[in-house]
């Protein structure tokens, strides 16, 4: 049994997808964003990995639909952009994130620190030559990187994210994406959330209230199946 069952079978139960922004989509006005694809929390063992809680995507068991997803829009000639995110050791570009975390001072030994190998992309996954891979400090994939010129340079209206993690990077690059007027399509069984230490049931849990926020304000939330049937890749 997988961790991605609870997604195929009840996404409509626990998330009102009434309306899309995005009902077809056009490969040549959309970019894939393999979103922090990373060892730490996509690889089990890894410093950071992310469990299955209230049903939710596992971290590892995301890596196949990412695959899938990257496959298919490679075939269909649509462009594919990379993002990491990390911080300096010295914590010069940590804001606040090392206070809230408990971390002041031990960013040398955090493992999402550059360097310290939170940074190495899964095995599973790599780019491709001319695939940009943006390097972020920000949970946003558009805060301070090219995003945006790569989307513009490219004619995308449409934004597909598929990577870790939902309720912090897919959801602060949905909102960022969706403010500057994109059509966002955030990929569910592509995703997961960091727990947020409760014993959240079925539906609940940051997972989950993250795709609800982005299906009700800043995009659409697909599954990878979905998503490959509306690029007629199945």
């Amino acid at each position: 049994m997988s961790s991605l069952d609870y997604t195929y079978e009840n996404i409509d139960k626990v998330i009102d997808r009434s309306h899309y922004l995005a009902p077809t989509i056009d490969p040549e006005k959309t970019m894939l964003l393999v979103l922090d694809m990373q060892k730490a929390c996509a690889e089990e063992g890894g410093a950071m990995y992310i469990p299955s809680i209230g049903g939710a995507p596992e971290g590892k068991d995301a890596i196949e639909p990412v695959k899938n997803v990257l496959d298919a829009c490679r075939d269909k000639g649509i462009p594919v952009v990379w993002s990491l995110w990390g911080l300096r050791r010295d914590g010069k570009d940590a804001g606040y994130a090392d206070v809230k975390w408990g971390l002041e001072g031990q960013l040398g030994k955090f493992p999402g620190s550059w360097g310290n190998g939170g940074d190495e992309l899964v095995d599973e996954l790599k780019p491709l030559d001319g695939e940009p891979v943006m390097r972020k400090h920000r949970f946003s994939s558009f805060y301070g990187t090219p995003l945006n010129e790569y989307m513009r340079r490219a004619g995308a209206d449409t934004l597909v994210i598929a990577g870790l993690s939902t309720a912090n990077c897919a959801l602060t690059t949905a909102i960022d994406g969706a403010n500057q007027d994109y059509k966002v399509v955030v990929l569910a069984d592509a995703t997961a959330a960091i727990p947020s230490g409760l014993d959240d049931p079925l539906g609940y849990g940051q997972h989950w209230e993250a795709l609800r926020n982005i299906q009700a304000n800043h995009g659409d939330v697909r599954t990878s199946r979905e998503f490959l049937e509306l690029i007629d890749a199945v």
